[in-house]
This record gives C-alpha cells, sequence and structure tokens, in this order.
C-alpha cells in the first residue's frame, strides 16, 4: 500500500540563493509563447511567457506563469480565456515586443479575432485556445490552469526555445522511433 507522501521540514536544508536558482533555470530550455486575451478596455493584451507547458492529457490542461503584476494575468481572470502562442523562428522581436509592459505591444503586429474570439497572432507554430479552469498562487506568481479547447498547427515552421537567457531556432529533423 502506498504511503502518503511526507512534507520535509524547511530546516531540512538551507535555502536555495536566488541567483543560483536563476541561473540553473536559465539552462532549462522552453519553449518561447505569447499568451493573449482581451483588456478590461477592450484592446487586446498579451504577455510573453516562458513557463508554459502541457499539464493533463485527460482532460487536456496546459499551464501558464504569470507575474503578480501582469496586466495580461488580469484581462485573463476576467475573461475566462486565453490563447497560447508557440512563437516559430523568426518572431523573435515579437517575444521582445511582447516581453515588458508597453500599452502598444500589438503595434505592427498581424493579428485577427481567432479561436474563443480572442486576439490571435499569425505565423505561430502552435496556438492554444483554453478556458480558465484553475488558478494558484504559487510565490510571486500565479499558475493559470487552462483546459484545451482548440489547437491550431503550422507544422511547417519551427519554433523557438528560450535558453541560456537567448532565443534560439529549434529544427525538429527526422522524427527518432
Amino acid at each position: 500500500m502506498a504511503q502518503p507522501l511526507k512534507i520535509l521540514s524547511e530546516s531540512f536544508s538551507p535555502p536555495v540563493d536566488a541567483r543560483e536558482y536563476r541561473s540553473a533555470m536559465a539552462d532549462m530550455p522552453g519553449a518561447v509563447t505569447i499568451v493573449t486575451s482581451w483588456a478590461h478596455d477592450g484592446m487586446p493584451s498579451g504577455a510573453t511567457l516562458s513557463a508554459v507547458l502541457s499539464l493533463s492529457l485527460e482532460p487536456p490542461l496546459m499551464l501558464a506563469c504569470f507575474d503578480h503584476a501582469s496586466n495580461t494575468l488580469g484581462a485573463i481572470q476576467a475573461q475566462g480565456k486565453f490563447l497560447v502562442h508557440v512563437l516559430a523562428h523568426g518572431q523573435q522581436d515579437l517575444a521582445l515586443q511582447f516581453s515588458g509592459k508597453s500599452n502598444e505591444k500589438f503595434k505592427d503586429v498581424g493579428w485577427e479575432v481567432g479561436a474563443l474570439g480572442l486576439p490571435q497572432i499569425e505565423g505561430c507554430v502552435i496556438v492554444v485556445a483554453c478556458e480558465v479552469h484553475d488558478i494558484i498562487e504559487a510565490g510571486d506568481h500565479k499558475i493559470v490552469i487552462g483546459h484545451v479547447k482548440e489547437i491550431e498547427r503550422e507544422s511547417a515552421l519551427n519554433p523557438i526555445v528560450y535558453a541560456r537567457r537567448k532565443m534560439l531556432p529549434f529544427d525538429h529533423g527526422e522524427a527518432q522511433p
């Protein structure tokens, strides 16, 4: 019979240095994504995120992690839905454009009203439409869990990944058995 998981005391080991942790996490590659929704004023809202991943197949769930101060997080909480865009090679400038607090993130960006009636950026490798399933407090971030409702893919495009503080193209190459 399985034993219940025991949570170890924080005194078990000293806390990890924040700089060391941040540096180590920079070595962990992740997809470069932009998450979008509608802001309270009816304007599109979006943010570049690297902490986005699949969570469950049944039901299909994804998670996206937002800083508490994110305007896009507020938009998602109000709308109850969002799009995850996996960026393609050549969209590195878009990732930078959506990474700050500017009110002009969508300026000169090709987008349309897409899945779930949300702002959808053109030319992405994958766009995943989600309805909010849950939002969890976690340290200085909130984890938004989305129930996947629609997926659009453009398999001819190669995604970019973020690793070692750089955006790099990822070539799928030949599939391995």
